[in-house]
C-alpha cells in the first residue's frame, strides 16, 4: 500500500519573512539591489616617466592605462636591471617619504595618476629605488684583495719592498757564485803551479 502524503496547511506552506509580513512568496528584489553597478569610464591613459633616484641612465618611459596596478611597474623596473634587484620602492612624483607608494596591488588611478586620452597621454613622473643584490657567502662578502686605498697603498709599499729584497738576495746569490768561480779558479790554478816548481 502506498503512504499517505499529509497535506500542508496554507499557513505551514511559506512562512513570513517578518513576524508582521503577510504569508506568501517573498517579495522580488529590485536588479540595483541584486547586481552592483558598473563603473564604466573610458580608459585613460599615462605617459609614465619612470626615474631611478641615483642615477638617470636607467630612467624609462612606458605608455600605459591608469588601471595598471603598482607591481606591473615593479616588474617592469626589474627586468630593466636584468632581475637582480629586490626590495624595490616606488616614489609618486617625488622622493619624499610621504610619496611612498606601498600598497603595489593599487592601481595608478587609485594613487592619483589622472592619465589622459590614448592619443594624448598625461605626462606623470614616478621614481624608484632599491636595494642591491646581498649574500651571505663568505666569498663575495670578501673585498677583493684589500680593496680600499689605504690597504692598496700598504699592499703596493709591502710588493716593494718585497721585490727589492728579492733583487737584493738575487745580486747577493750572485756575487757568491762569482766568488765560489773565482776562488775555484785559485785553488786549480795554485796546485798547477806547485807541480811546476819541482
Amino acid at each position: 500500500m502506498p503512504k499517505k502524503v499529509a497535506k500542508k496547511k496554507k499557513a505551514d506552506a511559506e512562512p513570513a519573512a517578518n513576524p508582521g509580513d503577510p504569508p506568501g512568496p517573498p517579495p522580488e528584489k529590485e536588479p540595483s539591489e541584486i547586481f552592483p553597478e558598473l563603473d564604466v569610464r573610458p580608459e585613460r591613459w599615462v605617459n609614465l616617466q619612470v626615474k631611478l633616484v641615483t642615477w638617470e641612465h636607467l630612467n624609462f618611459a612606458v605608455v600605459m592605462r591608469t588601471s595598471t596596478r603598482l607591481y606591473s611597474i615593479v616588474d617592469k623596473v626589474r627586468d630593466r636591471h636584468g632581475g637582480s634587484i629586490r626590495d624595490i620602492i616606488l616614489y609618486r612624483h617625488q622622493v619624499h617619504p610621504q610619496n611612498i607608494l606601498l600598497d603595489l596591488g593599487r592601481t595608478l588611478d587609485d594613487v592619483g595618476f589622472e592619465g589622459g586620452s590614448r592619443n594624448d597621454p598625461k605626462d606623470e613622473v614616478i621614481w624608484y629605488d632599491y636595494q642591491a643584490h646581498s649574500s651571505d657567502c663568505p666569498l663575495l662578502l670578501s673585498s677583493p684583495r684589500g680593496a680600499s686605498r689605504k690597504d692598496v697603498a700598504k699592499k703596493v709599499a709591502a710588493d716593494a719592498l718585497k721585490d727589492a729584497k728579492l733583487k737584493e738576495m738575487q745580486h747577493a746569490t750572485v756575487d757568491k757564485s762569482k766568488e765560489k768561480e773565482a776562488a775555484k779558479e785559485v785553488k786549480k790554478e795554485e796546485p798547477a803551479e806547485g807541480e811546476a816548481k819541482e
